[in-house]
């Protein structure tokens, strides 16, 4: 089995540069946020998943205390790009190009088994429509939301939906199109499920 890639490797050297802007000692920042992570994970629900939590507990945490130094706004920003770069590499891992090479019928594959047993496989996925050029689906519930909203972090979960956009409009550039037919078609926004559509254009 293969060692799980360290997204710290990613995630950190980013955050760090960022928050030198912010901070005259972003290093002692971080390390704060590590050596009192425990104690936040014990703070959170245990109705969520552990493995949910493990995934997202370290970057939450730097949001929560980012939040605090340097407000919401500023806070989100710098949260961003970490988070989209260490989605889009576990993302980019998970659908194995490399191995299995990039195809529609490939995407489909993995995507539904990501779904089944990867990152997303805590959130509830219904009336799933499938054809040669078309795959959609809806998210009933999504876990990701619910613990964001526990925690008083709500304004998270669309940088984690943004991830969508970046990986699944980098698959196959140009030839598969993602989008959620039109605007605020997410929980994330209000709404009661979010809509995912990915089509093959010839």
């Amino acid at each position: 089995m293969k060692k799980e890639f360290d997204l710290k490797k990613v995630t950190t050297p980013v955050l760090l540069h960022l928050l030198r802007d912010e901070m005259r000692f972003p290093k002692l920042f971080i390390l704060r946020c590590v050596v009192t992570l425990g104690r936040f994970k014990r703070s959170i629900d245990p109705r969520f998943p552990r493995e949910l939590v493990d995934l997202t507990a370290l970057p939450l945490w730097i949001y929560i205390n980012l939040k605090e130094k340097i407000g919401r706004k500023r806070a989100v920003e710098v949260m961003r790009i970490p988070i989209l770069a260490a989605g889009t590499v576990k993302q980019n891992l998970l659908f194995d190009t490399v191995n299995r090479g990039r195809s529609f019928e490939n995407f489909i594959e993995q995507e539904l088994e990501i779904n089944r047993t990867g990152t997303t496989k805590w959130n509830k996925i219904e009336d799933i429509r499938r054809s040669e050029k078309k795959l959609e689906f809806t998210v009933t519930r999504c876990l990701y939301h619910e613990l964001t909203t526990s925690l008083g972090v709500p304004e998270v979960t669309p940088l984690i939906c943004q991830v969508d956009n970046a990986i699944f409009n980098s698959y196959m550039p140009e030839r598969m199109i993602f989008h959620r037919d039109g605007l605020n078609r997410r929980i994330a926004d209000g709404n009661r499920e979010c809509h995912f559509v990915w089509e093959l254009v010839e």
